[in-house]
């Protein structure tokens, strides 16, 4: 095995310098036995190695790289389209300025840069030597150069949708994997440090995860996919419009916001009425009152709900006012109470003041007195609309007890 190695090395040194004893026609490639393979990422520089050996009474013309057309011959009769052409002739427009030709003696290698997936394909190397005035002749090495761009393929290993604390993998692959070569992963077209292997686990999900992923090769990415994390409506709450302070008869409509993914589907509607209990008013993401009532003051609060989960919103207080037009008619009656109250104390005290002084300018006089059985009494009498003394008369001895009502103006 180790003379072996040693052979194959001088024949390469042999092939490798003009004039030596290997004068047969004759192209190489880095394998020998078989069609040599090399795999590359989108966007890097590729090298086709070639040596090449010619007889010794020959003189070496064009010297062409090239794709082939159809089907690919054996006998040194290929032809193709053009890569690199040392007679300057015309070659394929989508390899202008990509190639470097290493021609120094019997080498043929050829540099490609910036490759693309459209120049995956076979490559073969062909030159043309003659013995002046004959007529070239050409020779085509009939293994070639099979390029292969990897292409990157990126899947995740959930077949159903993501949740919000769920663990997943996203897992790169190529059909080729270039030697020496590390994946590269980024979201949203940002690098995502810290990874570098073809598997990029993430977990528990949040919703911040959601996103675009890809994975990369040198300068090629994969089709990007996308992470959608779902989860439970959150931050549920209750907008009220116009205000939460609205005039009895008016219209008020109630609207239930919050996040969620998906959207929420459905939403349910309800009034406090307890510590602990509540009423259900309806469904829809809006409830609206037509013409509210007093009895509509009150709390309320939203439940909004998808394939997740559901969430209650805040309470949110509605209170109801009396109209302007009734507040004024109220105000005004209020106030005719009030006057009429006042002008009605005013006229009591008034004539009780008039009456205490008539009642201090009366003179005192005896009532006289009928016999034994009389009693006279004087007092102010308070029914009376003037200036009067009253009195009672009893007259006893009698079946009955008579009393006679005097009044004196």
């Amino acid at each position: 095995m180790h003379c072996q190695c040693i052979l194959q090395l001088s024949l390469l040194t042999l092939l490798s310098l003009p004039g030596t004893l290997a004068r047969t026609w004759s192209v190489r490639y880095r394998d020998r036995v078989t069609i040599t393979v090399i795999c590359a990422s989108k966007g890097s520089s590729v090298v086709f190695d070639c040596i090449y050996s010619y007889p010794a009474d020959k003189k070496v013309g064009r010297k062409i790289w090239f794709t082939p057309r159809g089907d690919t011959k054996l006998d040194g009769s290929q032809q193709g389209d053009g890569v690199f052409n040392t007679s300057g002739l015309t070659n394929k427009s989508r390899y202008s300025g990509r190639t470097e030709f290493y021609d120094q003696d019997n080498n043929c290698t050829l540099k490609l840069n910036n490759v693309t997936e459209d120049d995956s394909g076979r490559f073969f190397f062909r030159f043309e030597a003659n013995k002046h005035p004959q007529t070239p002749q050409g020779f085509t090495g009939s293994l070639g150069v099979d390029l292969n761009i990897s292409v990157l393929s990126l899947k995740l290993n959930e077949n159903g949708p993501v949740k919000e604390r769920d663990n997943v993998t996203l897992a790169c692959t190529s059909n080729c994997n270039p030697p020496q070569m590390e994946f590269l992963w980024f979201k949203d077209g940002r690098p995502l440090p810290g990874v570098s292997g073809g598997q990029y686990p993430l977990g528990p999900l949040s919703p911040n995860d959601t996103g675009s992923y890809s994975c990369g090769l040198g300068q090629g990415t994969s089709t990007p996919i996308l992470l959608d994390v779902r989860y439970a409506p959150r931050n549920v709450s209750v907008k009220v419009s116009p205000s939460p302070e609205v005039v009895k008869g008016s219209r008020l409509t109630l609207t239930c916001s919050n996040n969620a993914n998906p959207a929420a589907e459905t939403y349910t509607w309800f009034q406090r009425t307890g510590t602990l209990t509540s009423l259900r008013l309806g469904m829809g993401k809006e409830h609206t009152f037509h013409e509210i009532d007093s009895d509509d003051s009150g709390l309320y609060f939203c439940m909004a709900q998808n394939a997740v989960g559901s969430q209650n919103s805040t309470e949110h207080e509605v209170k109801v006012k009396e109209s302007a037009h009734l507040l004024m008619v109220l105000a005004a009656f209020g106030a005719l109470f009030l006057v009429t109250a006042v002008i009605v104390v005013l006229f009591i005290y008034i004539k009780r003041r008039k009456l205490n002084t008539a009642e201090k300018k009366l003179p005192t006089k005896p009532f006289p007195q009928v016999g034994d059985q009389r009693k006279v009494k004087y007092e102010q009498w308070p029914y009376c609309g003037c200036h009067c003394k009253w009195a009672m008369l009893s007259l006893r001895n009698k079946p009955y007890t008579w009393n006679l009502l005097f009044c004196f103006s």
